[in-house]
Parts: structure tokens; sequence; C-alpha cells
């Protein structure tokens, strides 16, 4: 048992630093991430739309 959560307990450090990672790489200080808003919507649009030749993600994240 201890294997297993020694494991479990790496992978879930490895996850930790990589989102961390991405967070200090592409976090609103650095990088292109939006809070989509009502406010900001129409210019979200615009630049998603106008990126057709470019990469594009998006994430969408509910808290519930």
């Amino acid at each position: 048992m201890g294997t297993l959560r020694t494991k479990t307990l790496s992978l879930v450090a490895v996850i930790v630093l990589i989102v961390l990672g991405g967070w200090y790489l592409y976090g609103p200080s650095g990088g292109h991430l939006t809070s989509l808003k009502e406010a900001n919507f129409v210019q979200f649009t615009a630049q998603f739309d106008g990126a057709a030749n470019d990469d594009r993600v998006l994430v969408l994240v509910s808290p519930t």
C-alpha cells in the first residue's frame, strides 16, 4: 500500500508542477489568457475569429 500511495502522491505533485508552470508561462502576466465576461465577449469573439489561421485553444472551467 505504501508504494501505491507514493506513486499517487508523485503523480499529483507532477500535475501540480505542470499546472503551475503553465500558469507561470501563459498566465495573465505572461500569456494570452482571457477571462471571458459579458463586458469583453464581443472583443473576445473578434480576436478568436480573427485568428483563423493560428492555433486557438478554448478552455472553459466551471466551479459547478
